[in-house]
């Protein structure tokens, strides 16, 4: 992994609680605005799990091809 990834994994883990609460606040009580405040957050923490997470071609390989099919790093 990354710095970047490290730090997009980290910034996601630490959304985790907010979103959760402020999304139990929304469905729990009459205020839709914890429900929608708590869906954008955890959105948001979806979208860094997928960074951190996500694979890059190695290097050499073109933009287009998966990551499987790339070369692997040397030694």
């Amino acid at each position: 992994m990354t710095g970047g990834q490290v730090a997009a994994l980290g910034c996601a883990i630490a959304l985790l609680l907010p979103g959760g609460c402020f999304l139990l606040v929304g469905i729990g009580g009459s205020n839709m605005d914890g429900l929608s405040i708590g869906v954008v957050i955890l959105v948001f923490a979806g979208l860094l799990f997928w960074a951190a997470f996500s694979r890059r071609p190695g290097p050499g390989a073109p933009p287009d091809v998966p990551p499987e099919a790339s070369p692997p790093p040397d030694p």
